[in-house]
């Protein structure tokens, strides 16, 4: 029995978005959702927080997928509550009381597995999850025009535009749906705000560069994933620089966007080194991505800024 088959013993179900949902999390939402409704479950998608959708690809994305996600103040009755891209307890997920809860999760995970929770932190984005579970069951994703939409923006803002794509299954994953939509170019093209504009122009206006090792440090806090991987296209541009590392902070620990302009110091090496032993990187020679898990760093380097633990490891990386 596949994990999506166990959970239509529950005839009620409530889906739940982390606060603010992205892209990936919309996707993966709508996923489930689409395999419960088949099998004739009463379901619904929620999220909750201190906001309510306002970006501009999100909305235009709810309404050509057609994604019936409601935001609530409170639970609706149900019989599960089943979180999607989050996992319960974690700050960036409004905490609703439930007698049944499960998890569909892609990031480092916070608690002991269970058989209802679904926690892999080897894939990139939430949606390739959902597709492999939906496989699983028979599904043919790619005859829902919708929904593989919907999977492929998710995993296209959860890579970097699909620049940091290196995971097997994620790569399976776009291959597979890969298709000419229209709708797909549009959302692409909008996927950037104007505060997201601003919070690049910011990042990049303070950007660290070490001059003995020449390698640019932005940091971009609370910054878009899609757009970090913008500022590391535009910051290797600059003539000294050998190694570009952006990093935005998200919930499990910080994302890392590489880029490399010398053969000496690949971007999937810098990228392997960078997360070694405290979360997990990869990619391709000139551009890659990664992770590193705030909780490894919380053990591994008490107190220190994340700053000082990139420019520490880099020392050693950019001898």
């Amino acid at each position: 029995m596949g994990f999506l088959n166990q959970l239509l013993k529950y005839k009620n179900i409530c889906i739940q978005c982390h606060n603010s949902p992205d892209a990936d999390a919309l996707a993966a939402a709508y996923g489930v959702y689409t395999y419960l409704k088949l099998h004739d479950i009463n379901v619904s998608i929620i999220y909750s927080g201190d906001y309510e959708i306002q970006k501009k690809d999100l909305l235009y994305m709810i309404d050509i997928c057609e994604i019936p996600v409601a935001y609530v103040k409170e639970l609706p009755k149900t019989d599960l509550l089943l979180l999607v891209d989050g996992q319960y307890g974690r700050g960036n997920v409004y905490r609703f009381e439930a007698d049944n809860i499960a998890m569909i999760d892609h990031h480092m995970p916070s608690m002991k597995k269970t058989e209802n929770a679904f926690i892999d932190y080897s894939y990139q984005s939430c949606s390739t999850i959902v597709w492999e579970l939906l496989k699983e069951e028979g599904y043919d994703v790619k005859a829902n025009e919708k929904l593989s939409i919907a999977f492929l923006y998710g995993l296209y803002t959860d890579t970097s535009s699909y620049v940091d794509l290196y995971k097997k299954h994620d790569i399976a994953m776009r291959d597979e749906l890969s298709k000419d939509y229209p709708e797909l170019e549009r959302l692409k093209k909008s996927s950037m705000s104007l505060e997201d504009l601003m919070i690049a122009g910011e990042a990049l206006y303070h950007a660290y560069f070490d001059k003995e090792k020449q390698y640019l440090l932005i940091s971009a806090m609370h910054c878009e994933q899609s757009v970090l991987g913008i500022i590391g296209d535009m910051a290797i541009k600059v003539d000294v620089a050998k190694v570009s590392i952006a990093y935005t902070d998200i919930d499990s620990g910080y994302q890392v966007s590489i880029r490399s302009a010398d053969r000496e110091y690949l971007a999937n090496e810098v990228a392997e080194k960078l997360c070694d032993g405290i979360g997990s990187g990869g990619g391709h020679i000139d551009k890659a991505g990664g992770v590193i898990s705030r909780d490894c760093i919380c053990e591994s380097y008490a107190g220190w800024e994340i700053a000082d633990i990139i420019k520490e490891r880099m020392e050693k990386i950019m001898k």
